[in-house]
């Protein structure tokens, strides 16, 4: 068995990659893996944020396991990300243990002290890749669960728990966009991204805050652009005007069915107004407007996020996996 740095640019084997990672993620609850296409729009566009470095394991010529090291460019210099998958018909023969040893020399080639990886696995069992982590010598940092929500199921409470937040939102103003940040709300938005980062629940896991401009946030709207990923977004303003409260759901044109929530914060200084529940109540809406064929949700919550996981479980959002994150030092 050979391990390979592979071509970002070479169709054939990208494909081989993605498609290893495809079926070793088939036996999840849900399917939330990235179609071909999206994939390797990505690859060929790229990240000013983040360099790719895709490995693959090769029996006799034929691709039998796969990885990809994510390496920071931007903030978390110290670290980078691993993910490790092997063919379901080549399993228990050293690829997976081949695979992390070249991610290992990737990192530390790249100066980082750190490699992390996530380890998914149901609620109360254990994972054969949860197994595999371990075995590895990757620590768990921190426990997620991975939720979804019907949209279809839970639309009519809404209204209900929409009523809920009127009282309290004592002259806030619920904002929505898609896609682009309006010009006026740019230097706030990167406010709160950056501020989600201090304050979100990490655990043990050694990250660092992120650092976001105008210039970041163009970057990522001319990706998601470039690879049919659309954002919507519902915000809050303060009675002074200022953006307060940000949420944010990914939708893309080749899965149209599913959705993807991403982070959701309410300024420390502008708590108890129940603004996490009427931005998401926003989004969901905005959700069945523009994408009316987005049926399921996935998000994900840290199990100590009390106030996110009770919005949540109101919304409707139900566990159907765990996802461990995980790191070693290298």
């Amino acid at each position: 068995m050979e391990i390979q740095h592979l071509d970002v640019h070479d169709e054939s084997l990208v494909h081989q990659l993605w498609q290893i990672g495809r079926l070793a993620e088939a036996e999840r609850p849900y399917d939330f893996y990235p179609p071909w296409d999206v994939a390797w729009k990505t690859y060929q566009n790229g990240r000013d944020d983040l360099d790719f470095v895709p490995l693959g394991a090769f029996d006799e010529g034929r691709m039998v396991g796969a990885a990809r090291v994510d390496v920071p460019l931007l903030d978390n210099l110290h670290s980078a990300w691993s993910q490790v998958y092997v063919d379901p018909a080549h399993v228990r023969r050293g690829i997976g243990r081949a695979l992390d040893a070249a991610c290992v020399e990737v990192a530390r080639g790249r100066g980082r002290r750190v490699l992390m990886t996530e380890a998914l696995t149901l609620p109360g069992q254990e994972s054969p890749g949860l197994l595999f982590a371990r075995a590895m010598g990757y620590r768990p940092g921190l426990e997620d669960g991975l939720k979804v929500v019907d949209l279809f199921e839970t639309e009519h409470t809404w209204a209900a728990l929409d009523e809920a937040t009127l009282p309290h939102r004592d002259g806030y103003r619920i904002v929505t966009w898609h896609d682009n940040v309006p010009e006026e709300l740019l230097d706030d938005f990167c406010l709160l991204n950056e501020a989600f980062f201090e304050e979100a629940p990490i655990g043990e896991m050694e990250m660092e805050p992120e650092k976001w401009d105008r210039a970041r946030v163009a970057e990522r709207e001319a990706r998601n652009a470039a690879t049919g990923r659309h954002e919507i977004s519902a915000g809050a303003l303060s009675p002074e005007g200022r953006l307060v409260a940000l949420t944010e759901l990914m939708v893309n044109e080749a899965t149209p069915w599913r959705g993807h929530q991403s982070g959701t914060l309410v300024d420390r200084d502008h708590r108890g107004h129940r603004l996490g529940m009427a931005v998401k109540l926003a989004n969901h809406r905005q959700v069945r407007e523009a994408w009316p064929e987005v049926k399921v949700v996935m998000t994900g919550n840290a199990d100590v996020n009390a106030a996110m996981n009770a919005v949540n479980d109101a919304l409707g959002y139900r566990e159907v996996e765990r996802c461990v994150e995980m790191q070693k030092d290298v």
